[in-house]
């Protein structure tokens, strides 16, 4: 999705830390309006045990109206392409988070970066 034709640019939220899970884990507060048209995650190291699983949340409410849609790097992996996000706009001053649902059981995995596609052209 993120080589979507329109897509203008992307922005990431990240962090270097050990997974832990909780909310709020990295934010940005939008300058613009846009059209998100995919996103994506990786990590540093991969989750061990069970997958790590995270959220992309608008003003505080997911951007997933379907949970499995939710970015999950599976165990071992180190990269996931979440699927359809049911919250597709956002405005200047709209703030995006990023939550981490789930870590690894055995071994929590550490760091991530999510990446969301937008198009600033569309009407938000």
């Amino acid at each position: 999705m993120l080589g979507h034709k329109q897509t203008r640019g992307i922005f990431t939220l990240s962090s270097e830390e050990v997974l832990t899970a909780g909310t709020g884990k990295a934010r940005i507060r939008m300058p613009f309006a846009g059209h998100i048209v995919g996103v994506t995650v990786s990590v540093l190291s991969a989750p061990a045990g069970s997958s790590a699983i995270f959220d992309v949340n608008k003003n505080g409410t997911t951007i997933f109206g379907t949970p499995a849609n939710r970015p999950t790097v599976a165990a071992a992996g180190v990269s996931a392409t979440a699927g359809v996000n049911s919250v597709k706009t956002f405005v200047a001053g709209d703030v995006i988070t990023v939550d981490v649902d789930q870590i690894g059981s055995g071994t929590a995995g550490t760091g991530f970066t999510v990446a969301i596609a937008y198009d600033g052209r569309k009407n938000a």
